[in-house]
Formats: C-alpha cells, sequence, structure tokens
C-alpha cells in the first residue's frame, strides 16, 4: 500500500481510557515506515541509473567532438554512394527504353518503306491496268 502525505495527516486514532489504542498506532507507524523505505530504497535506484546516465553523457561529450565529423563524412558517403546507385540504377533504365526506342523507330522506318513500295507496286499494276484498258 503507498501512502500519501495526505493519508498521514488524516490518520485518526481512537481514544482510549489512557490516550490511542497502541495497537492502531504501531500498525500505522509499521505502514508509513514500510513505505517511506520503498521510497529510499526507490530514490537510491533512481540515483544510481541517473549516475550511470551522467557518466555516459560526460563520455560522449568528451568523445563527440573527434567522433562527430567521421561519422557525419561516413554517413554522407553512404548517402552519396546510394544516390550513385539509384543515378546508375535510372540511366541503365534509360539507356534500355532508349534502345528500345530506337528499334521501335528503326521498325516504323522499314515499315514505311515497304508500305511506300507496296503502294508504288499498287499504283503501277492500277497504271498499267489502265493503260491496258483503253
Amino acid at each position: 500500500m503507498r501512502l500519501t502525505y495526505l493519508d498521514i495527516l488524516e490518520q485518526c486514532f481512537r481514544d482510549k481510557f489512557r490516550g490511542y489504542n497502541k495497537d492502531e498506532v504501531d500498525t500505522f507507524l509499521h505502514l508509513v515506515a514500510d513505505d517511506f523505505k520503498e521510497m529510499a530504497e526507490e530514490i537510491k535506484q533512481l540515483n544510481k541509473k541517473l549516475e550511470q546516465k551522467d557518466r555516459v553523457i560526460k563520455q560522449l561529450q568528451e568523445e563527440g567532438p573527434t567522433l562527430a565529423p567521421e561519422m557525419i563524412k561516413e554517413k554522407a558517403m553512404r548517402i552519396i554512394n546510394v544516390a550513385r546507385e539509384h543515378a546508375d540504377q535510372h540511366r541503365k533504365k534509360t539507356e534500355e527504353e532508349l534502345s528500345t526506342l530506337k528499334n521501335d523507330i528503326l521498325k516504323m522506318k522499314r515499315e514505311k518503306k515497304n508500305l511506300i513500295e507496296a503502294m508504288k507496286s499498287t499504283a503501277l499494276e492500277h497504271l498499267a491496268q489502265f493503260k491496258n484498258k483503253q
């Protein structure tokens, strides 16, 4: 049971013929003592954690200036390398698309040439048939 200061302030003991009931007072005081003992132990543990964290902070502050530029350079290099990889992938993809488009253009030029030849041949055939009919 965790007591608050109000619990302690509002605690009432019944009067007996010669004062308070000794058992009630003892029981309450034991509760208060146990609660305060727990709090003292908790404060000790928290202080230990705080000291550990202070040591880590101090160590990081001492090492910080020498490590920070190296860490920044390393991270920058990683970012640059990732950017290069993305650029290379994009360039390869673009080159593949360009190659495909060039092939498509060549196919269309061949088809155009074939169509023109087919049209000429058809036109010549029609012209020859027209001359024969006259």
